[in-house]
């Protein structure tokens, strides 16, 4: 369990961050602050000596300081961060100083919280913003196939005229059945960032790094899975975990938000395809902005989201054979569209998410599973 840090602990980390800015600084000055702290009723003395060498935090009282702050922990820590004017500080009581308050300019950084990262650069390019302007046929699509029951589950079903449609525009396509593969979890030991690598620590223990090769020669991946409690299934989640290996740690602007530049770049766009028990297209809004948000994280920009609603129910209708015929070849013509242009048009989406009545979805889905039951049916 993490121990909760003292008010001295938090000054020795500060203190590391003050040591390092100031030994960047090329004039060096020698001297002693010394704070005279409370935090919760309880005083902290403890002062920053500088040296030549560095700076050093000691507990206790120095000698001869050459300036004194009085204050309370939280206003330090304001003042060291910028967020307090040393002036205001001073007219509101809140700071008191006493020797040579020039002191705290000669050898604080302003921007001791800095660093260069100018290395590691990955600007938010053209093609993330509006891929089907910058739009190639893709030459290899890696399928990452997250359904737990592999080759005979509904995703497998419906993906099957998607693949074939996107395979008439010359593309190779390969598919990896996550299910058939061994990917251990995450463990979060950040050993693949701290180590500089981007090694993984169970490189060569499992199936992850042979899938990974795959993965970073593809120019189009395709997410496939069914929707589990109203999410991505655990296999989707395991594998996406491990991909932190991929990016390094620092924090960078993209299109929205905060995210990490990656370790390789290349230019590659996802295909989300998903299938659904229920009815409503609503059930898959999680999905939705789920995989918005890992795809802004991934530098990979969604060219079709394609969500099925009722897959079973489609499947196993007798009366809707004309409608199951038409989706499929809606999801062919989708295939190709999208790897012809790098986008969806909405009529042949409309197609595929379409579901001709809730209350009959309802009525004919319980006597499906009703029958099962009473049969011992397993197969589904």
């Amino acid at each position: 369990m993490k121990e909760y840090p003292t008010p001295y602990q938090v000054m020795e980390n500060l203190a590391e961050y003050i040591d390092r800015a100031y030994r960047d600084k090329v004039e060096k000055h020698e001297g002693v602050i010394q704070f005279h702290l409370t935090h919760n009723r309880e005083k902290l003395d403890c002062y920053l000596e500088f040296t030549a060498e560095g700076a050093t935090l000691f507990k206790g009282v120095a000698e001869d300081p050459t300036v004194t702050l009085k204050s309370t922990l939280y206003h330090w820590l304001d003042l060291a961060a910028g967020r307090l004017n040393p002036l205001v500080g001073m007219v509101t009581g809140k700071l008191r100083f006493s020797g040579d308050t020039s002191f705290f300019s000669k050898v604080m950084s302003e921007d001791m919280f800095g660093t260069d990262i100018s290395e590691y650069d990955d600007p938010v390019t053209g093609f993330e913003k509006r891929p089907h302007k910058h739009w190639k046929i893709p030459e290899n699509v890696l399928v990452i196939n997250a359904s737990p029951r592999a080759r005979q589950g509904y995703t497998e079903f419906y993906l099957e005229p998607f693949l074939k449609g996107l395979g008439r525009t010359g593309a190779a396509i390969e598919t990896v059945y996550l299910a058939e593969q061994r990917i251990n979890r995450c463990r979060g030991c950040w050993f693949c960032w701290l180590s500089g690598t981007g090694n993984c620590v169970f490189k060569d223990k499992d199936d992850f790094e042979d899938i990974c090769q795959l993965y970073e020669n593809a120019d189009l991946i395709v997410f496939a899975f069914p929707l589990y409690i109203d999410g991505i299934p655990s296999l989707l989640k395991d594998f996406l975990e491990r991909t932190v290996c991929h990016y390094h740690p620092y924090m960078i602007q993209g299109p929205c938000r905060t995210r990490h530049p990656r370790r390789k770049k290349k230019k590659q766009a996802v295909v989300v395809f998903s299938v659904s028990g229920f009815p409503e297209p609503d059930n898959f809004t999680a999905v939705r902005g789920h995989f918005r948000q890992i795809t802004h994280n991934s530098h990979q920009p969604i060219v079709a989201e394609i969500y099925r609603p009722a897959g079973m129910y489609l499947y196993n209708n007798p009366l809707l054979y004309r409608e199951l015929n038409e989706v499929m070849d809606a999801l062919e013509m989708a295939g190709e569209e999208v790897g012809r242009y790098g986008k969806l048009s909405r009529k042949t989406l409309k197609i595929i998410q379409e579901i001709d009545s809730v209350s009959n979805f309802r009525r004919l889905s319980n006597l499906f599973w009703k029958e099962k039951i009473r049969k011992d049916e397993r197969t589904y």
